[in-house]
């Protein structure tokens, strides 16, 4: 392999990556984008088509997010706490999701009741505040997943010396029983059990999984693309219901390198890969902000509804306004960056600083 060939290998899984992480968060926002329309116009078959689509996501969203998630942490996690960047990741993590949580409690106090704002815009201040502080433990909002990373990259970080084996086997026995765990479905601590396990093979396996797909992606994809077909069957066609409950991890896990391999043929498409790669490392201001936007679209339809009444803009309405509120994310982003206001998606530099300073 020549110099040039070695320096450019890197570059070229770092768009992938990205590329894979952007498919899957904008994945998460035509999810809500879709069930929040059906909160504006009057449910339609287009409509129910498009809610069709996004469950059929379900396999490939969050397992591919968790995975490439503990993928990049990869590193510093298997390292443990003697790595002070891990300390720097948990405490991140952990400062955007009380800053946001904090966001959504002033936008829901100041607009009403929402759909994904929680309960915050329910009832009285009083009962607002109370759910604030018990989502600081129990989250309630679709900024679970922040908080999850926290918690996640904590638990590896302490336990670094379990065989990974022994590690993946407890987790994925949790995530087949989170299925059955008791909800009211706002509670979000079984998704945080249930895909752990992804984010922990990310952990533990991203040096296999980035230079397999590295070297063999369509191998790979075939590969993926047969467990996963073989999986969904069998759960189909199974006397019971907990047999699909058993194997969504490796059906998931499946999907989630498929939605790797996808992501690898995208980016050798000029022009696709690069922008997909690009919004893949802005992918943080879009899945916090997403839900304020929606909440705030779906409360002031009148100005915009009109826009998709034909046929043919209704159809790709989920589309649109998803990427409508991806490009106001960033742009709201590139703005604070500028301003004090960067603290919004950044723990305070000082705070950082502090914390990667090696103790005496």
């Amino acid at each position: 392999m020549t110099q040039r060939a070695q320096v450019a290998e890197p570059r070229e899984r770092l768009a992938w990556v990205d590329a894979a992480r952007a498919l899957c968060v904008l994945a998460v926002v035509v999810l809500h984008t879709t069930i929040s329309l059906l909160m504006v116009f009057e449910p339609g078959p287009l409509d129910m088509t498009w809610r069709h689509i996004v469950d059929a996501m379900t396999p490939f969203r969050m397992p591919a997010l968790s995975l490439l998630s503990g993928m990049l942490l990869s590193s510093r996690i298997r390292a443990g706490f003697g790595d002070r960047r891990v300390a720097a990741s948990i405490a991140s993590s952990a400062w955007l999701y009380v800053v946001w949580l904090t966001i959504f409690l002033v936008v829901a106090l100041a607009v009403g009741s929402s759909i994904w704002l929680g309960q915050f815009g329910f009832g009285r201040p009083g009962d607002s505040l109370a759910s604030f502080v018990d989502q600081l433990v129990l989250p309630r909002t679709v900024l679970w997943y922040v908080a999850a990373l926290a918690i996640w990259s904590a638990i590896l970080a302490a336990i670094r010396r379990v065989p990974p084996a022994a590690v993946l086997i407890v987790l994925s026995a949790l995530s087949i029983v989170s299925f059955s765990l008791p909800t009211d479905g706002a509670e979000q601590y079984p998704n945080m059990i249930r895909y752990f396990v992804f984010f922990a093979v990310g952990v533990y396996a991203a040096d296999h999984i980035r230079g397999t797909i590295t070297r063999s992606p369509w191998a790979t994809g075939l590969i993926a693309a047969g467990v996963f077909v073989v999986t969904t069957l069998t759960a189909s066609f199974g006397p019971s219901e907990r047999v699909d409950d058993v194997l969504t991890v490796p059906r998931d896990i499946a999907g989630a390198l498929i939605v790797m391999v996808l992501a690898v043929a995208l980016c050798r498409v000029p022009g696709i890969g690069r922008g997909l790669a690009w919004v893949g490392r802005r992918t943080l201001p879009i899945y916090v902000m997403h839900a304020i936007l929606l909440d705030l679209l779906v409360m002031h339809a009148s100005w915009w509804a009109e826009l998709f009444e034909a046929h043919f803009a209704r159809a790709i309405a989920p589309i649109v306004i998803t990427l409508a509120i991806a490009a106001v994310a960033v742009a709201i982003h590139w703005l604070a960056l500028r301003t004090p206001a960067r603290v919004l998606f950044e723990l305070p530099t000082a705070w950082t600083r502090r914390i990667l300073e090696v103790p005496r």
